[in-house]
Order: C-alpha cells, then structure tokens, then sequence
C-alpha cells in the first residue's frame, strides 16, 4: 500500500510585495493532478507598494509562477511545496527588477 502524494491546504498560500520600479504580473501555473490546469489565472499590474497572495488548490502539489516586470523581462519561480506558505518581494528598477525570498 502507497501513500497518496501530498496535496495543499487551501489555505497556504504564495505572498507577494511590490517594492520594484514596475507593475508587476504574476500568472500561476499549478502542479497537481489532471484537470488541475483549470485552476490556473494571473494577477496583473499590481502596482508598486502593493502586496497580493494566491491560495493553493487544495489538490495542488505545487506552482510555477511567471513573473512579468512589466516592460522589461519575465522570470519563473518554481514552488515544490504546496504545504507551507511562500513569501517573495519584488525590487529594484528598469533594467534590474528581481525577487527575493523573504520570511512570511
């Protein structure tokens, strides 16, 4: 007998800061079982000062988000751990916006 794979608290959750010189999209493609892509949205142009969180899907077993700094460049952050919240805060100005993990 096989344990089933981990999946999230609906209540965990992936926080974010603006502190960049950018709008900032965040769009959440999560891992799970099938049909789990149903679930997938965006946050877009959340302004500077801001902060914003997504809540895992309760069947989720993680996340990749894809960081747009509006105007300049994309990066993806991958998240393996569905159980625990994930803090980050976004800084720096054109052409250096970047995130930091941070203690939530």
């Amino acid at each position: 007998m096989t344990a089933p794979p981990a999946s999230a608290s609906s209540d965990n959750y992936i926080r974010f800061t603006n502190d960049s010189g950018y709008f900032i999209d965040t769009c959440y493609t999560w891992k799970g079982p099938d049909g789990i892509e149903s679930k997938n949205y965006c946050h877009h142009a959340k302004p500077v000062g801001t902060g914003w969180e997504a809540y895992f899907p309760a069947e989720a077993t993680g996340a990749t988000v894809t960081v747009n700094f509006t105007g300049s460049h994309s990066v993806p952050i991958y998240i393996d751990d569905a159980n625990t919240n994930h803090c980050f805060k976004f800084t720096g100005v054109w052409p250096n916006g970047h995130f930091l993990r941070v203690q939530c």
